[in-house]
């Protein structure tokens, strides 16, 4: 007759206990998406300003075709062909991209999730919406899970 030690049943429960704590654990850290988050910008938004990071803004949480009829806060001044800096708070991962003309055509530049590019890394002609630089001459955005493009 084989008799088990109390204790052995305790050791049994314990180690199931801890590897399902261990699947659900790391199940959730393999599915969880992390958010990301650029500067002066809100959770889940792309956001363009009209000077430097921190200036007058416009927050974009979805691709938006036209930036002829959006306007930074709080000056007022219309986006299109006046973002001079990005920043990209994707909670989802996605990429911004943006357009030289509406309706995403003519690709400008694109910034990463938790990313951002300031004013003095776009290229500036000195002149807006000639389609030459990249400084002043966004006309839309599109929202992209993650590509193959070299973005900022």
């Amino acid at each position: 007759m084989s008799t088990t030690h109390p204790k052995s049943g305790l050791r049994r429960k314990a180690a199931v206990l801890v590897g399902a704590t261990a699947l659900l654990v790391g199940g959730g850290i393999a599915t969880a998406s992390s958010a990301s988050a650029g500067p002066n910008c809100p959770a889940g938004y792309h956001c363009v300003f009209e000077g430097s990071i921190g200036t007058s803004a416009h927050n974009y949480f979805n691709s938006d075709a036209d930036f002829r009829d959006d306007a930074f806060y709080p000056s007022g001044a219309v986006v299109n062909d006046n973002s001079w800096s990005a920043s990209n708070s994707s909670t989802g991962g996605y990429e911004s991209h943006y357009f030289k003309d509406p309706g995403y055509q003519s690709f400008n530049f694109c910034v990463n999730p938790g990313s951002y590019v300031t004013h003095d890394r776009l290229s500036d002609d000195g002149s807006d919406g000639n389609g030459v630089g990249q400084r002043d001459e966004s006309s839309s955005l599109q929202v992209k899970p993650t590509t193959s493009v070299r973005c900022f």
